[in-house]
């Protein structure tokens, strides 16, 4: 199952967050900033990750940054209640994939939450199709190797 982190500042929106990922059936974890989201990332396996962009101790932003140092696919979105154009693109361009803004709109972010485990699916399916390529890149040719010199040692 699917388990996502929220890292929210605000105690009524990490709670309403969190049960409405539980309510469209996520299993999710709350952070109250981006320092002890990294604690519980380093040791939950975590699908997504939710984060407020303005936090006390560590920011979402900087927490963006390490998120991606540990896992570069894992997807990450992106809430302000004080958005701007700087901040969306220094948001994007340092890898998150969506950027939202408060007060959220709860149907786009169980879009955009969707959208990002599709997306996730496809990174993982290629990522698999790549190591089975290079399994046969090795194997088809000691198959054929390996069948000359039987057929040799039986004719």
């Amino acid at each position: 199952m699917a388990k996502i982190l929220v890292v929210e500042d605000d105690k009524d929106i990490r709670e309403m967050l969190s049960e409405t990922l539980n309510l469209w059936g996520f299993e999710n974890i709350t952070a109250k900033n981006g320092k002890e989201a990294l604690k519980i990332f380093g040791g939950e396996d975590i699908s997504l990750v939710l984060t407020d962009m303005r936090m006390p101790v560590m920011d979402g932003l900087a927490m963006l940054k390490k998120v991606r140092q540990i896992d570069s696919t894992v997807p990450v979105i992106v809430i302000t209640g004080y958005p701007s154009v700087n901040s969306a693109v220094e948001s994007l361009s340092c890898g998150a994939d969506y950027y939202l803004v408060k007060p959220i709109n709860m149907t786009d972010l169980k879009v955009k939450i969707e959208k990002s485990f599709e997306k996730l699916y496809i990174v993982k399916s290629q990522e698999k199709l790549k190591r089975l390529n290079k399994i046969l890149f090795w194997l088809i040719p000691a198959a054929l190797i390996s069948g000359l010199i039987i057929g040799s040692l039986l004719f």
